[in-house]
């Protein structure tokens, strides 16, 4: 619990909009190996590749792809200010309680990821035809009957993950690594 909490508060303390404006970050790059398949596995049956949800939804918020939005918005926000445009900085401040409040509804599990999904869609595009998988989903979707791979460390390294974030992520689940 203490480690939720611990990565709560990072989240939360990489959402505020007020702090100081800047141009945006670069876009994150594609992983380079797979990780291997479920013992079981036949050839010729349809793999899936599967995902630790809470790890990809701490790496997300705390990834450069996430800074750069709110870079973005921070730079906008900035400029709505500027030019007075009251309207709009409402906005953006909104943008930015709700988006604090959705990372911590969907780390506890209780809202869906689908705008993170949408984010990774390029990646999870490459990697189902780079290893052949019949596609990407949550591990606590996936029929554990079924052959899968465990895809979460190319998705974490698509995000930039850095080592506190795989850390924090696995002590989550009381792993000692991921």
């Amino acid at each position: 619990m203490k480690s939720l909490l611990s990565a709560l508060f990072l989240i939360a303390a990489g959402l505020s909009l007020t702090s100081s404006a800047q141009a945006p970050a670069a876009a994150p790059g594609a992983p380079a190996n797979a990780a291997p398949a479920k013992s079981g596995a036949v050839v010729g049956v349809a793999v899936v590749g599967t995902f630790d949800r809470s790890s990809i939804v701490l790496a997300y918020y705390r990834s450069p792809l996430w800074e750069a939005i709110l870079a973005d918005r921070r730079f906008e926000l900035k400029t709505v200010k500027a030019a007075n445009d009251t309207a709009r900085a409402t906005e953006l401040e909104k943008y930015g309680g709700e988006s604090q409040d959705l990372a911590m509804r969907q780390l506890a599990g209780k809202a869906p990821i689908d705008n993170i999904v949408a984010v990774l869609q390029p990646e999870i595009k490459e990697l189902t035809a780079r290893l052949k998988l019949s596609g990407v989903v949550d591990s606590s979707t996936a029929d554990p009957k079924a052959p899968s791979v465990e895809v979460t460390p190319l998705l974490l390294d698509w995000l930039k993950a850095t080592a506190e974030t795989r850390k924090m992520a696995a002590e989550m689940h009381g792993r000692t690594g991921n």
